[in-house]
């Protein structure tokens, strides 16, 4: 069989837009990515609303009762990003998912060269912003935390890699599956033997709405990270805490107890009891996330959608498992 563009099977493809008070952007959006996805002859745009509080999910809804193609899930309430895109993945009903923002950021044209490229053997393909147009505070940030995951923790991930990627939905669904406390998805891949890559993919300023991440989520997720894929963390502090100790210790010995030396073990005390803190911290968020795994909370709970879901993740189940014909979704 030829492979050249006209005579290939296209590939089927869900346009994946995980969105939350994105009343500003949403129009757009949908309109931009609508054009793109008539490219494909087996196509849809599956909208995951994060619970937000704005007009987002009425517009949604909108667009679903003009586009047969337009599907929507709607959360319960805010989960925030890692349950969006997990829910769709696990709601995708084509081969292939791309995962967009509202805000579009990284314009939806390009996904045709991440699919192309994905086409030609692997699981995952990801997009590197080129001329990234974020502030410099969140490029510097995210610049550091993945070389300090890289370099310092060894912890394998595509670097620059972004959340605008092309994946096999079935490998999709086995990396949010896995199990793992933090659910860092670009660092999940590489366990499982996804094949991947990544190619620079253009980036835009954003026009509309405001930006969801700041200082507090980039260190938390940085967090995520480097304690849930490495326990490096967890050495260091040990190593630190021991090098303290016998330092103080070694003072103890060699030093007379004159006042000024006291003053001295006083500033190593507080420095030890700091230490001591931080690596209870550390050890706190390796123990978080199991404790986490334990509860019976899940990972989200949807109010509604106009596509079937799965009863365990619906918020209503108990009032709609007798009626096996709309069992699992909410029509509006």
């Amino acid at each position: 069989m030829s492979d050249h563009p006209l005579t290939r099977k296209q590939p089927g493809v869900t346009a994946m837009v995980p969105c939350y008070n994105e009343e500003a952007c949403i129009e757009r959006a949908y309109q931009t990515i609508r054009v793109e996805i008539d490219r494909y002859d087996d196509g849809e745009i599956l909208f995951i609303d994060d619970g937000s509080a704005d007009r987002t999910l009425e517009l949604i809804k909108q667009f679903a009762a003009a586009d047969n193609r337009v599907k929507y899930i709607s959360f319960s309430r805010n989960f925030g990003l890692e349950a969006a895109f997990s829910a769709g993945f696990a709601y995708a009903a084509k081969e292939w998912t791309v995962q967009l923002d509202a805000d579009l950021q990284s314009p939806p044209n390009e996904m045709h060269r991440l699919v192309d490229k994905a086409l030609e053997g692997y699981d995952l393909v990801f997009g590197i912003r080129e001329d990234r147009k974020d502030p410099w505070i969140r490029k510097t940030g995210s610049r550091v935390q993945q070389w300090i995951a890289h370099k310092l923790l060894a912890i394998p991930l595509p670097l620059r890699a972004s959340v605008f990627r092309a994946v096999r939905t079935s490998v999709a669904r086995k990396i949010v599956a896995t199990g793992v406390t933090s659910p860092y998805f670009i660092a999940t891949a590489p366990l499982i033997g996804a094949r991947y890559t990544a190619i620079p993919t253009e980036h835009q300023p954003r026009t509309a709405g405001s930006a969801k991440w700041n200082m507090l989520k980039l260190i938390s997720h940085s967090m995520d990270l480097w304690i849930g894929y490495s326990v490096r963390p967890l050495a260091i502090v040990h190593l630190t805490a021991v090098a303290t100790a016998l330092g103080v210790a070694g003072l103890l010995v060699a030093l007379p107890m004159t006042a000024s030396d006291l003053h001295i073990l006083t500033i190593a005390a507080v420095l030890l009891s700091s230490l001591t803190f931080l690596g209870l911290g550390v050890l706190t968020r390796y123990l978080i996330p199991r404790i986490r795994a334990r509860s019976e909370l899940p990972q989200y709970l949807i109010r509604e959608s106009n596509i079937p879901i799965q009863p365990a993740d619906d918020l209503y189940e108990h009032e709609r498992h007798h009626a096996p014909a709309t069992i699992g979704y909410h029509n509006t």
